[in-house]
């Protein structure tokens, strides 16, 4: 294959190739060179090879080694060491040219490898079965929790019905307590002859002598009870006594 190249000259007279000026412009200089390549074999067909091809035929602008990879072939590397063979080969197997038998760890790494772990505790199969129990220790806890979720979602329905019972209530509770100060302020509206706030001290006070005062009935009414029943123990002359008015299951 040969080239051969010839000096083509545009200036303000026009086009000169070969001494000959051919007139085409009157305000350019500029100089061109055209190349031509041509086959000397006669055959053309075997310029380009599989890579030229290849090539050409590549328009995704990826560099070669990505465009290889895309399609699932092993990358061109300049050099490669055993991590790298290692790697070529768990990715494209027997594509990658590499040779199995010389990715195997040697007869001294594996021994290096032995006194290792037995240097730095247990031994491999040791290690495994540690693994395997957690592993076994972690579903049995993962499975006891669901069990105890499964029981917690049959009484569901109960534990909503004491929620709501025991809100219920509460808010009763809360109505009754409200209730209960309005009766007393009305009280201590009455008792004053103005309307007073419940956190006046005049109020206070009142709610302190009348707690007192509801004390001391609820003691003396206590103590009438009391004597009543011990009554009723003396009055019956026959053996058949109520074991609820005998003297010693009276409460002091």
């Amino acid at each position: 294959m040969a080239t051969s190249s010839s000096l083509l000259r545009v200036s303000s007279y026009g086009l000169s190739r070969n001494n000959i000026t051919y007139p085409l412009f009157n305000y350019l200089d500029i100089d061109l060179v055209v190349s031509r390549t041509y086959c000397t074999t006669g055959t053309s067909n075997d310029v380009t090879d599989n890579r030229t091809s290849e090539n050409i035929t590549n328009v995704s602008r990826m560099s070669p080694n990505r465009y290889r990879q895309y399609h699932r072939k092993p990358p061109e590397m300049a050099y490669k060491d055993l991590i790298h063979k290692r790697n070529l080969y768990a990715t494209y197997g027997n594509a990658s040219g590499e040779d199995a038998r010389l990715l195997w760890p040697s007869r001294k790494k594996l021994l290096d490898q032995e006194q290792e772990e037995k240097e730095e505790g247990k031994p491999l199969l040791e290690r495994l079965a540690q693994i395997e129990a957690d592993k076994k220790m972690e579903e049995q806890k993962r499975l006891q929790r669901h069990e105890k979720i499964e029981k917690n979602m049959a009484q569901m329905n109960k534990w909503i019905t004491e929620y709501k019972k025991k809100h219920e209530t509460v808010a009763l509770q809360a109505k009754e307590r409200e209730a209960k100060k309005e009766a007393l302020l009305e009280e201590a509206r009455e008792y004053f002859g103005y309307k007073i706030q419940y956190n006046d001290p005049k109020f206070q006070e009142m709610l302190a002598q009348k707690e007192e005062t509801e004390k001391k009935e609820a003691k003396k009414k206590k103590k009438e009870e009391k004597l009543k029943k011990l009554a009723d123990y003396l009055s019956r002359p026959d053996g058949k006594k109520s074991e609820s008015a005998e003297p010693g299951k009276l409460k002091s």
